[in-house]
């Protein structure tokens, strides 16, 4: 069973212009208060990860050892593929773990919109 995260955006950037070298995706991931006692501490990964309306991973943001509220910035060098040259809409999700593998939940891991 996965916990889920609130994913709360600060700043909203519906989306990306990649010709113009124009990334910048900020905000803030919160838990939900009943989930925070029960968070690791330590070997903790929290991944921001920005998809395109197909669902492909375009850029991906790690925090380690996050303490909540945990602000965000995403940038041209969180871009998995720079040299992408498109504007597209993005969603943008959090998952955390304590295994460090985005895009493979298992038991205990959290993810939230």
């Amino acid at each position: 069973m996965r916990r889920t995260l609130i994913l709360a955006l600060a700043a909203g950037l519906g989306a990306c212009n990649l010709l113009t070298g124009e990334f910048r995706v900020s905000g803030t991931v919160d838990l939900a208060p009943a989930l925070r006692d029960r968070t690791p501490k330590e070997n903790l990964m929290l991944f921001i990860v920005a998809e395109n309306e197909g669902g492909v991973p375009v850029a991906v943001h790690r925090i380690v050892n996050p303490r909540f509220p945990a602000p965000f910035a995403m940038d041209p060098a969180d871009l998995l593929v720079p040299a992408v040259r498109r504007w597209e809409p993005l969603k943008i999700h959090a998952e955390m773990n304590t295994h460090g593998d985005v895009g493979t939940p298992r038991p205990g891991d959290m993810e939230g919109d």
